[in-house]
């Protein structure tokens, strides 16, 4: 991740080890979760989850990227949270919803009684203070304490009371607790902080030293084991203060290559097999009678970025006629096998009238109507970050611009590492025109329009437009996150970037995940929030 301008990663691999290891070290966990079937309550039993993604880290302070969030969700608990099926954070470790003084910038929260970490000491208002303020000190490049930049003072008046001042008011934040970064740890000792906020620029050293690999907080799942870059097992957390899961243990393994996950399902040596499949290996699955197809609300986006202070960028008109050359429809069938929604606004349809498909105004045009002649450009796309169909993606869009004949397109490819360092403006140099992903840090539409839209806050830093700043700030401002005036607030910012077009959005991608047919409850929390909750699954 890139500190102070950051890409959102949709997936993020680490270092991997040989397929055969890795099915050695499955097998034997298979069996020891089979040895302990015996002891299961009625109706309960153990759940075996297969990804081809990676987990990088275990500590909230470092976390930033889908699977690490996903086993920080099972394990840990914050002040707010979604229930399944609803996007909007409800009290967690929080006995209610927060007060909320008049200026907007102070929010007392009353936390539960006898609430139990892991560990079996007692959860008070101190553990809040102190893991907020780790996360914010320890301020990891790698991580997502930009989250909680905005917090200014917390104080615990009595063990379970906690104010938390903010600089301005934000009507985000609430969503922004509700993120992995916010996971309450114990202060007792077990994790390290930092007394004063590190520098962006520290030995990455200095970071690390107070990174804590085994997670201890309060939420449905204890944490048995982690074999990097192999497995992690978990185990139902009988002490949970919220509804118990349906499972006794969860053990997620991890896969080099999709086709091995694809041949663990089939075996039924797994039970889910989620994130991520080809669309040939998908529709394999789709025809088989012992697996079942879940298919997910989308948050995850894709999306095209035009640098405007390059050339032949820097002229609106050929930005506009690419977004009327964009067919999402066909990158949809071509690329994706189906599995995506078509996009036109960078605010997904899953946020109903926040979201205002303002690109649809190029769909009964051509480029021929803003451009004259033939353009060039160069589209840029990484080789190894966002799965095995990122070069078709990136065929694909380019062969539409060309048969409109407005366009010749040469595209260009890179490892993340260097991509990332040259996609956005920086010493290492910038590329005009390039394919990126988003993935939502918290749930409200105003995390897929501040990070992109606005000219100091956003990671890509290319757009400047004060009007828009103004709008942005209205909107994060507003009475309440649904009210009238935000979503008028809302749609102008949307109106405005459909005109600029500095970004054109592509598609949504829709969360597929396949599962063996007497399995239960993966559709339960295949929703809009985006938490995969092990502890709904059962067989």
């Amino acid at each position: 991740m890139i500190k102070s301008g950051r890409i959102r990663s949709l997936r993020s691999r680490g270092r991997r080890r040989p397929w055969r290891a890795a099915v050695a070290g499955t097998a034997a966990l298979t069996m020891a979760l089979s040895g302990c079937q015996g002891t299961a309550e009625s109706g309960q039993g153990d759940i075996i989850v297969g990804t081809t993604d990676s987990v990088p880290t275990l500590d909230p302070a470092k976390c930033y990227s889908y699977y690490c969030g996903t086993i920080i969700d099972n394990i840990g608990a914050t002040l707010v949270s979604y229930k399944p099926g609803e996007t909007t954070p409800t009290p967690d470790l929080a006995a209610e919803q927060p007060e909320i003084s008049e200026n907007g910038l102070t929010y007392t929260f009353t936390l539960r009684e006898g609430v139990k970490f892991q560990d079996g000491s007692e959860l008070t208002s101190e553990d809040v203070k102190f893991s907020l303020e780790r996360a914010m000190n320890i301020n990891h490049p790698e991580g997502a304490a930009f989250l909680l930049e905005g917090i200014d003072a917390i104080e615990t008046p009595d063990p379970l009371t906690v104010e938390i001042t903010l600089k301005e008011p934000d009507i985000t934040f609430g969503s922004k607790l509700a993120y992995n970064v916010a996971t309450i740890l114990p202060s007792d000792g077990k994790y390290q902080a930092p007394d004063t906020k590190l520098p962006d620029d520290a030995d990455p050293a200095t970071y690390e030293k107070y990174v804590n690999e085994d997670l201890v907080s309060a939420g449905p799942y204890s944490l048995v084991e982690n074999r990097e870059n192999e497995s992690i097992q978990l185990s139902a957390f009988d002490g949970y203060f919220g509804e118990p899961p349906k499972n006794n243990r969860v053990l997620v393994t991890f896969y080099d290559e999709s086709a091995q996950m694809v041949t663990a399902l089939k075996s039924g040596e797994i039970d889910v097999a989620f994130r991520e499949l080809t669309p040939e290996q998908r529709t394999s699955l789709e025809g088989d009678d012992s697996i079942n197809v879940v298919k997910g609300e989308g948050a995850s986006i894709r999306y095209l970025v035009f640098n405007p202070r390059l050339e032949p960028f820097d002229d609106v008109k050929v930005r506009q006629a690419i977004a009327a050359a964009v067919d999402r429809e066909r990158i949809i069938d071509e690329v994706l096998g189906g599995a995506g929604e078509p996009l036109y606004s960078m605010v997904p349809p899953s946020f109903g009238d926040a979201s205002v498909p303002a690109f649809q105004q190029y769909e009964d045009k051509e480029p021929s109507d803003f451009i004259d002649g033939k353009v060039k450009i160069d589209l840029w796309y990484t080789t190894d970050h966002y799965g095995p169909t990122e070069p078709a993606l990136a065929e694909t869009l380019a062969r539409t611009l060309e048969e409109t004949g407005s366009f010749e397109v040469s595209q260009k490819s890179a490892e993340w590492a260097q991509f990332s360092a040259n996609a956005l403006p920086g010493p290492t140099g910038q590329y005009p025109a390039h394919l990126l992903g988003w993935y939502p840090d918290y749930l409200d539409p105003d995390n897929y329009i501040q990070p992109f839209y606005h000219s100091s806050q956003s990671f890509l830093r290319m757009y400047d437009n004060p009007a828009m700043d103004k709008l942005i700030r209205e909107e994060e401002v507003a009475e309440s996150v649904d009210s009238e005036a935000r979503l008028r607030t809302l749609a102008e910012i949307q109106r405005i970037a459909a005109e600029d077009a500095p970004i054109v959005p592509l598609y949504v991608d829709i969360p597929q995940a396949y599962v063996r047919s007497d399995v239960k409850g993966v559709a339960d929390t295949m929703d809009a929030s985006q938490v995969f909750r092990f502890s709904l699954i059962h067989k």
